[in-house]
């Protein structure tokens, strides 16, 4: 569903890293040894992006204009936000447009959708939490059946993926807006016009 009233706050949000982390290795080794096995704390990736690009001005583009997509019910860091000048995938990344030189929205690899049949029979059911489903292993398909593949080519012809849960009546939009960003850049726009629909590539007909 579209979100138009997200927290900037929560959407920005940076885990907090403590002081130090003691090498796992180094235990047992006394209190001298464990004095020389403090190790930095790991920063996660998250927090290094808000810090590049800065906590306030990104706080601002946001403010300037956003839009934000998530499956309805799903957790908050499941959502994913184009904001001005950047897309915003909270707790994993931020990347920025002007990097952009191709994008596409895909279904994830056929060895990566063990779902798929789950999300053939659930076609046009909402997402609900706790739906049990008749047969075993199949706990933890009903978010995933909503997953695409974000896919990002940057100027140095590197490509990032990102799966997202999004549901099929917002891709179309997600697609167009992210277009609209991208029309005074001139990025190539590769999408599979079957996910728009939520199809599958090999089913034949509707996926979901």
């Amino acid at each position: 569903m579209k979100v138009t009233d997200i927290n900037i706050d929560q959407l920005l949000y940076t885990k907090p890293v403590s002081g130090h982390a003691y090498d796992r290795d180094e235990e047992g080794g006394g209190l001298f040894k464990k004095m020389f096995a403090k190790k930095e704390p790991e920063i996660p990736y998250f927090n290094t992006r808000v810090e590049q690009f800065g906590k306030d001005e990104l706080y601002n583009d946001i403010k300037d204009g956003y839009d934000a997509y998530i499956v309805k019910g799903a957790p908050f860091e499941t959502m994913v936000v184009l904001s001005k000048s950047f897309l915003i995938i909270p707790e994993q990344e931020i990347f920025p447009f002007y990097d952009i030189i191709r994008f596409a929205i895909k279904n994830p690899p056929y060895g990566e959708r063990p779902y798929e049949q789950y999300a053939i029979d659930r076609f046009d059911e909402p997402y609900d939490p706790t739906y049990v489903s008749e047969y075993e292993n199949e706990e933890g398909f009903e978010l995933d059946r909503f997953n695409i593949l974000l896919e990002i080519t940057d100027e140095n012809s590197l490509i990032y993926e990102y799966v997202i849960p999004m549901e099929v009546n917002d891709r179309k939009d997600f697609r167009a807006k992210f277009n609209e960003r991208m029309a005074e850049i001139g990025v190539v726009d590769s999408s599979e016009d079957e996910v728009m629909e939520g199809r599958f590539p090999d089913d034949g007909g509707y996926g979901w």
